[in-house]
C-alpha cells in the first residue's frame, strides 16, 4: 500500500539528475525487512558460534519491540538504544570479531536487498547522484556488502559505525555510537558538504521515525521523505503518515518510488 501524505510538496519538488541528493538508512531500508540487519548477518551466519548468537537474539528480542513502539517516547527509547547497541558492541568484544568473520558472513549471502534497490543505486551512478548512508548499522558490514555485490560506487558515502581491526581481530570501534534515535549527531564532512551545497532538495530513504533525524528540522522543507513500513504497519501507521511524504507498506519497493518521483 502507498500513502501520499503532502502532495503539494509532491507537485511542487521535482527531483532531476542535478538538483537533489540522497540520504539513506541502510538496515530494512536498502536491504529487506528482514532479521538479517548489518548487526544479525554475522550471527545469523553463524561466523561467531552459536553461543553468541544467541546472546546477541536475546538482546534483539528485548530491544527491538522498544524501538518500534509507537507508544514510547523518543527520549527513552534513545536510553535504551544507547544499553543495546553498547550490550552488543560488548560481544564483539567478548567474542574477538575478526574482519574475516565478515567477509564470510557477507558470501553467504543472508544479507540481500529490497527490491529495486541494486537498481535504484545503479541510476543514481549513471546520474551521478550523490547517495549519503547514515546508518545505524556496522559500516564494515555495509562497505563489504555493496563491494560484494560490486556496487560500492564513488558516489557513495557511509557514515557509520565502524570496526577498527588490528591484526584482523576487533581493536576499537571509531567515533561515536550511532544508533536508530540519534542520527542528528552525524557531521557531514566539509567536502561532503561541498559536494551538495549546489544541490537543492534531498530524497530521504528510511524505514523508522529515527531516520528523519538524519537531516536537520530546516531542511524538512525541501525534502521529499519516504517512509518504508513493514513491522506492526497497524500500530505504526499514523506516525509514519504524519511525519513521512510518502508511506509504503508491505516490503515495498523502489519500482515505486521511482513511479511516484520519475527520477530514473
Amino acid at each position: 500500500m502507498i500513502y501520499l501524505n503532502n502532495k503539494e510538496k509532491l507537485e511542487k519538488i521535482k527531483l532531476n539528475k542535478d538538483n537533489f541528493y540522497v540520504i539513506a538508512d541502510f538496515d530494512k531500508t536498502i536491504t529487506k525487512s528482514s532479521p538479517n540487519s548489518t548487526w544479525g548477518v554475522v550471527a545469523n551466519a553463524g561466523t561467531l558460534g552459536e553461543e553468541y548468537k544467541k546472546k546477541r537474539n536475546d538482546l534483539y528480542n528485548h530491544y527491538r519491540p522498544i524501538e518500534i513502539d509507537p507508544n514510547i517516547s523518543d527520549e527513552e527509547k534513545s536510553k535504551e538504544m544507547t544499553t543495546w547497541w553498547k550490550k552488543h558492541i560488548n560481544l564483539f568484544y567478548e567474542y574477538g570479531i575478526k574482519e574475516r568473520n565478515i567477509k564470510d558472513a557477507i558470501e553467504t549471502g543472508i544479507l540481500e536487498y529490497r527490491k529495486g534497490a541494486k537498481e535504484f543505486i545503479h541510476a543514481m551512478r549513471d546520474l551521478n547522484v550523490p547517495i549519503i548512508i547514515i546508518s545505524a548499522g556496522i559500516g564494515n558490514v555495509i562497505e563489504e556488502f555493496l563491494k560484494w555485490e560490486n556496487d560500492y560506487f564513488d558516489n557513495i558515502k557511509i557514515i557509520s559505525n565502524f570496526i577498527v581491526f588490528k591484526d584482523g581481530i576487533i581493536d576499537r570501534m571509531k567515533g561515536q555510537t550511532i544508533h536508530a534515535l540519534n542520527k542528528n549527531i552525524v557531521e557531514l564532512d566539509d567536502k561532503s558538504k561541498m559536494q551538495l551545497e549546489k544541490r537543492k532538495y534531498i530524497l530521504l530513504l528510511g524505514d523508522g521515525l529515527g531516520d528523519l533525524k538524519m537531516i536537520s528540522k530546516n531542511d524538512i522543507s525541501r525534502a521529499i521523505t519516504v517512509g518504508f513500513l513493514d513491522e506492526k504497519i497497524e500500530e505504526n501507521l499514523e506516525p509514519f503518515n504524519n511525519s513521512f511524504d510518502i508511506v509504503i507498506t508491505n516490503e515495498g519497493n523502489y519500482n515505486q518510488v521511482n513511479n511516484i518521483l520519475k527520477i530514473y
